[in-house]
C-alpha cells in the first residue's frame, strides 16, 4: 500500500508538467464518443448527476426531471412541481432517490411497471419542510442522506431525521464504508453513530469546495476539490498533494474507474482521466468528440465506460472498448492508406504524405496524434503503400518508389506513381522486386543491401495496383475496370507478355476484380464471391475455399496474418476468419466487427495486423486501433429488457413501463377493444448497441421466432381474445444470446363471446330451433293441406279423366254398337231381302200351281213345285235368325213384347217387328204374303190384344218398348 501511495505522491508532484501531460493518451488513440443532444432525449439541456440500475438502465438528473435511457429509448419523468433534479442515487431495492428544489423523494415501479414518484416531504418534521436545493445524495445500508445547504435529511425507510449544519453544508458523499460531509467552518466531517464529528485535521478543508472523493484501497481516499487541488485522506490524516496544474480548471465532480484510474468532469476542459500507476492523463474534450467542454457530471457504468452530463447534452465515451481511433498528425481528416511498424516506429501513409511516430522501447504500442510527424521527402503526396522487404521499408507514393529510413525517405525510382511491391521470391533476401505502377511494371534489383532501379519493363502499359505471384512464377494483376491480367516474365526479367481475362473467360464481370494471395493460393475477389483459375481449362470458376463463410457476395479486401487468420471486408462488413488448427483450411469460424461498418476507406481498404494486441485499420480520418486479443476474449453479458408495452383501443394506454414490481403474478386482463399492441425493447449494451440484434415471438400468435433484426420495436394489430406471451431475446455480433424476457397478458373476449352471451346465443338458438320447428310444422301442415287439396284436385281431375275416358269408352262402345247395329241392319236387310225373296217365291209358287192346274198335269211340274216349297222352308228358317238379330238391336224387343203380351201370336210378333222397322203396309203385306187389307186387320187385332187406345199410334207404342 505504501508503494502505491508513493506512486500517487510522485504523480501528483508533477504539477509543473501538467499542462503538457494533460495531452498524453492512455494507449493508442481515443475511444469512440457518442453524443446525445436534447433533441434526442427531449429533455432539458443540463444534466447534473448520473446513475445506473441493476438492469443497466442509465438515469440522468435533468433540468426537466428524471431522464432514463435503455440503449434505444429515452423517457422523461418530471417531478410533481416540475422542478430541476440536482442529484440522484439508486438503492439496492431499485428505488431511484432524487433531490431537487425544495423536494426529496424517490421513483419506484407501480403495479403496471411504470415509474411513479413518491415524495418524502410529508415525512420531514414540519419545521424543516421548507428548504432549498438538494445537491448530493449518499447511501449507507438502508439509510438515505440528502444534502441541502443548511441541512442533511436522513431517511431510514419510515421517517426523516434532520441534521442541521453549524454554518453551511458544502458537500456530502460516501467513500468506502463511511459517509463524509464538508462544513464551511468545521471542515471535513464523518458520520459516527448518527452524529457528525470532525476529522482530526478537518480544518484543512474548511471553506474548501469538494468535487468528489475517490476511495483507494481499504483505508485511503483521494479528496478532489473544485479549485484547491487534491488531498489524500489516510489514517485520519489529510495530506495536501503538491499538485497545482489543474488550478486553471474548475472540477465539478469525480468518478472512480478502477483502482488505477479515476475521471473528473471539468467546467471548461471536458473530462480528464487520471492513471495513477502510469502517471498519465487522458483528455476528452471537444477535440476528442465531446459536444462541449462544460462537463457537469461524470459516471462510470457497469462496463467501465464513461457517461458525461454536459451543460448541453450527454456524451457517452466507450472508454473500455478494445477499439480506438487515432488521428494522424495535427491535420484533420487524413485517411490512412497503409500502415507498418518498422524499427520501433509507426508509419502511416496518408493523402498528405507519409507520417511516422516513435514507439516506446517496450512492447507496447502507445501513440497519440501529436507524436506524428511527416517523413521528409514525402510531404504533399499520396502515400499509397508500405512494404517491408529485405529489412527495408519501401514506400509507393504518387511520384515513385522510396526507401524509408527513419524520418526520411530516399527516392528509388521516379517518373510515375507506384502502387505495389511484389518480391519474385519468397526466400529473403529477394533479389528482384516487381513494382506495379500507374503505367506498367518496373523492376528493382537488390544488391549489397541496396535497391537499384532497373527501369521500366517492356510490356503492356496499364495501372497495376493489386498483384500476386503464383507457384509457376507468373504474376497476376487486377484492374478494377478491365479484368484480370496474367503476366509471364522473360528469362532476364526485362519484359513480360500479358493476357487479359474478362467475363468471356469465366469471370462474372470485368469490373471490380481484385487479386490476393491467401494460404499460398491465388484468389480473385469478385462481385460474386471468390474465384480461382483452372490451368487445365484456362478459365475462372467459383472457389470452394471459404464459400461457406463468405458466400457469393461482393468482396473488397483480403489479407492473412501471421497466425493464418484471414481478415476481410465485404458487403456485409469487416471481420476475421479463424481456422482450427491454424494451418487448416476447413471448419472456419468468422467474427464480424459491426463497429467498423462503413468505416473503412472505399476502394482503399487496408488492415495491418502487427500482433493480436495491435491491429491497424485504415479509415477516412486516420487509423482504427484494435486490440483483437482483448476484443476476442471479452465475454460480453448480453441482456435484454422489455421497456414498454402499449395497447391501443379507443385511446393509447401504457400497460407496462419496463419495471417489475413485487407481487407480479396476476396477468393483466384487457378489454377486447384493446387488440393492438406496441412493444419496445432494448439491450443496455451501450458499447455494442449497433451490433445488437433481436428476435421476438408472440406466443399464441406467431408460430416461431422471428428473424434476427436490429429494430427495437414491434407492433401487433387485430389480435383476437385469448392469452398471449410476448418473448424477446438479443444477441451480439459473436452470436452470444441473452436470456429470454417475457410479458404475458390476456385479451378478454368481447361481449358477444362472454359466457352470458354464449348462454344467450344458446337460448336464442334453442328459440330459433323451436321457431324453426314450429315453422316447419306449420309449413308441413300447410303442405299437407296443399297436398290434400292437390290430391282432391288430382282425384277430381282423375275423376274427370275417368269420366272422359268412360265417355270415350261409351262413345267407342256406341260407335261399336252403331257399327254392330249397322251390321245388324245389314243382316236385317238381308233378312228382309230373304223375306222379299220368300214372297217372290210364294208368288212364283202360286203362278206355277195356277199354270199347272191350267196347262198340264205331268210329274215334272209337281217336282218343281216341291222344290219351290223347300226353298220357301229355307226362307222360313231365316225368320228365327232375323228375330234374334232384331232383339239384339232393339234391347230384347220381342222378348219384352212376349212377356208383356203373351197373347200375341208369332204372326202378330212379326207384324210388330215390321211396324217397328217402319215398313210400309205394302211391304208388310208382301213379307207376310197377305193383302193390304189383311195387314190392316192384323194391325187392328194387335191393338186389341195389347189394349191400345184409338188415339195412340201403334208405331209409337212399339218404339217405346
Amino acid at each position: 500500500m505504501m508503494r502505491t501511495l508513493l506512486n500517487m505522491l510522485f504523480f501528483f508532484g508533477l504539477s509543473s508538467t501538467y499542462c503538457h501531460a494533460v495531452h498524453a493518451q492512455n494507449g493508442t488513440g481515443i475511444p469512440a464518443v457518442v453524443n446525445y443532444t436534447k433533441f434526442d432525449y427531449h429533455g432539458g439541456s443540463q444534466n447534473w448527476d448520473i446513475a445506473q440500475d441493476k438492469q443497466g438502465v442509465m438515469y440522468f438528473a435533468n433540468n426537466e426531471g428524471l431522464l432514463s435511457f435503455d440503449g434505444s429509448h429515452w423517457k422523461l419523468y418530471p417531478l410533481p412541481n416540475n422542478t430541476v433534479i440536482w442529484s440522484l442515487a439508486i438503492s439496492d431495492d431499485g428505488k431511484i432517490y432524487v433531490g431537487g428544489q425544495d423536494e426529496i423523494g424517490y421513483f419506484s415501479p407501480g403495479p403496471n411497471g411504470i415509474l411513479t414518484y413518491t415524495s418524502l416531504k410529508n415525512k420531514i418534521p414540519e419545521q424543516h419542510t421548507r428548504f432549498a436545493d438538494v445537491w448530493h445524495i449518499a447511501m449507507m445500508g438502508n439509510r438515505i442522506f440528502f444534502q441541502a445547504d443548511d441541512r442533511i435529511f436522513e431517511y431510514n425507510g419510515q421517517s426523516v431525521r434532520v441534521h442541521l449544519s453549524g454554518s453551511q453544508w458544502l458537500f456530502m458523499a460516501r467513500a468506502g464504508d463511511r459517509i463524509y460531509a464538508s462544513d464551511r467552518v468545521a471542515g471535513l466531517m464523518q458520520l459516527n453513530e448518527g452524529q457528525w464529528t470532525p476529522l482530526p485535521e478537518s480544518k484543512k478543508l474548511a471553506g474548501v469546495l469538494i468535487a468528489g472523493m475517490v476511495p483507494v484501497g481499504k483505508d485511503s481516499v483521494f479528496i478532489v476539490t473544485r479549485t484547491n487541488g487534491i488531498f489524500l485522506l489516510h489514517d485520519n490524516t489529510i495530506t495536501t498533494q503538491n499538485f497545482t496544474g489543474h488550478n486553471n480548471l474548475y472540477i465539478n465532480t469525480t468518478a472512480k474507474i478502477n483502482d488505477a484510474e479515476f475521471a473528473m468532469a471539468t467546467s471548461s476542459g471536458g473530462c480528464l482521466v487520471v492513471n495513477i500507476k502510469n502517471n498519465e492523463w487522458q483528455s476528452f474534450s471537444d477535440g476528442q468528440g465531446l459536444q462541449n467542454n462544460n462537463a457537469l457530471s461524470i459516471f462510470v457504468d457497469a462496463n467501465s465506460n464513461l457517461w458525461t452530463g454536459l451543460n448541453s447534452g450527454i456524451s457517452y465515451i466507450n472508454y473500455n472498448s478494445a477499439m480506438r481511433y487515432l488521428q494522424i498528425g495535427k491535420a484533420n481528416n487524413l485517411p490512412g492508406y497503409s500502415t507498418r511498424i518498422f524499427h520501433n516506429r509507426l508509419y502511416v501513409g496518408t493523402s498528405n504524405g507519409l507520417y511516422s511516430a516513435p514507439l516506446p522501447g517496450n512492447s507496447e504500442v502507445r501513440v497519440t496524434k501529436d507524436d506524428f510527424s511527416l517523413v521528409k521527402n514525402t510531404e504533399n503526396r499520396e502515400a499509397w503503400n508500405l512494404h517491408d522487404i529485405n529489412g527495408h521499408l519501401l514506400l509507393g507514393n504518387d511520384i515513385g518508389s522510396y526507401d524509408v529510413q527513419g524520418t526520411e525517405a530516399h527516392l528509388l525510382s521516379g517518373g510515375t506513381g507506384s502502387w505495389y511491391f511484389l518480391p519474385l521470391s519468397s526466400v529473403y533476401p529477394a533479389q528482384d522486386i516487381v513494382v506495379g505502377t500507374y503505367n506498367g511494371l518496373k523492376r528493382l534489383r537488390y544488391e549489397s543491401d541496396n535497391f537499384k532501379d532497373e527501369g521500366k519493363m517492356d510490356g503492356l502499359p496499364d495501372s497495376y495496383r493489386f498483384m500476386a505471384l503464383d507457384n509457376n512464377g507468373d504474376i497476376w494483376a487486377s484492374h478494377p475496370y478491365r479484368g484480370i491480367y496474367r503476366f509471364s516474365l522473360s528469362q532476364d526479367k526485362k519484359k513480360y507478355t500479358s493476357r487479359l481475362y474478362t467475363s468471356n473467360d469465366g469471370l462474372p464481370s470485368a469490373l471490380n476484380n481484385f487479386v490476393f494471395k491467401i494460404k499460398n493460393r491465388i484468389l480473385f475477389a469478385t462481385a460474386h464471391g471468390l474465384y480461382e483459375f483452372n490451368p487445365q481449362t484456362n478459365r475462372f470458376s467459383p472457389s470452394a475455399f471459404l464459400a461457406a463463410v463468405l458466400g457469393n457476395i461482393k468482396i473488397h479486401y483480403l489479407t492473412e496474418d501471421k497466425e493464418g487468420n484471414i481478415w476481410f471486408s465485404n458487403e456485409k462488413g469487416t471481420g476475421v476468419i479463424h481456422f482450427f488448427p491454424a494451418d487448416a483450411t476447413s471448419n472456419p469460424n468468422v467474427i464480424y466487427f459491426p463497429e467498423l461498418a462503413g468505416q473503412l476507406l472505399p476502394k482503399f481498404e487496408n488492415i495491418y495486423i502487427y500482433n493480436r494486441e495491435n491491429v491497424f485499420i485504415g479509415y477516412e480520418k486516420g487509423l482504427i486501433h484494435l486490440d483483437y486479443k482483448r476484443y476476442a476474449t471479452a465475454k460480453p453479458n448480453v441482456t435484454i429488457r422489455l421497456g414498454m408495452v402499449k395497447c391501443t383501443g379507443k385511446a393509447d394506454s401504457t400497460i407496462f413501463g419496463g419495471y417489475h414490481h413485487v407481487g407480479d403474478g396476476e396477468l393483466p386482463s384487457l378489454p377486447a377493444a384493446f387488440n393492438a399492441f406496441h412493444f419496445e425493447y432494448s439491450s443496455p449494451s451501450y458499447e455494442s448497441r449497433k451490433s445488437i440484434e433481436y428476435s421476438y415471438q408472440l406466443e399464441g400468435y406467431d408460430s416461431d421466432w422471428s428473424a434476427w433484426d436490429t429494430k427495437t420495436e414491434k407492433d401487433y394489430t387485430n389480435l383476437s381474445n385469448g392469452k398471449y406471451i410476448f418473448k424477446i431475446k438479443a444477441r451480439d455480433n459473436q452470436h452470444n444470446e441473452s436470456a429470454v424476457a417475457t410479458y404475458s397478458f390476456v385479451i378478454k373476449a368481447p361481449w358477444y363471446k362472454t359466457v352470458w352471451a354464449i348462454l344467450g346465443y344458446l337460448s336464442l338458438f334453442a328459440g330459433l330451433i323451436w321457431l324453426i320447428q314450429r315453422h316447419q310444422q306449420h309449413k308441413l301442415l300447410v303442405q299437407q293441406q296443399k297436398f290434400e287439396e292437390e290430391q282432391k284436385r288430382l282425384k277430381y281431375i282423375h275423376h274427370l279423366e275417368l269420366e272422359k275416358n268412360e265417355k270415350e269408352i261409351i262413345k267407342l262402345q256406341n260407335e261399336k254398337l252403331a257399327q254392330e247395329i249397322l251390321l245388324k241392319k245389314k243382316e236385317l236387310a238381308n233378312t228382309s231381302m230373304h223375306l222379299m225373296e220368300k214372297a217372290d217365291t210364294l208368288t212364283k209358287i202360286k203362278e206355277k200351281v195356277s199354270r199347272l192346274t191350267q196347262e198340264t198335269s205331268n210329274d215334272h211340274d209337281i217336282k218343281s213345285i216341291t222344290d219351290l216349297i223347300r226353298d220357301t222352308e229355307k226362307i222360313n228358317a231365316n225368320w228365327e235368325a232375323f228375330a234374334a238379330h232384331f232383339d239384339e238391336l232393339n234391347d230384347g224387343f220381342l222378348n219384352k213384347l212376349k212377356k208383356q203380351y203373351p197373347q200375341l201370336t208369332n204372326t202378330d210378333l212379326k207384324m210388330c217387328t215390321y211396324i217397328k222397322l217402319n215398313l210400309t203396309t205394302k211391304e208388310v203385306s208382301q213379307l207376310l204374303n197377305i193383302t193390304v187389307r189383311g195387314v190392316e186387320v192384323s194391325r187392328y187385332r194387335i191393338r186389341k190384344k195389347i189394349g191400345l187406345q184409338t188415339e195412340q199410334s201403334l208405331s209409337n207404342f212399339l218404339n217405346q218398348i
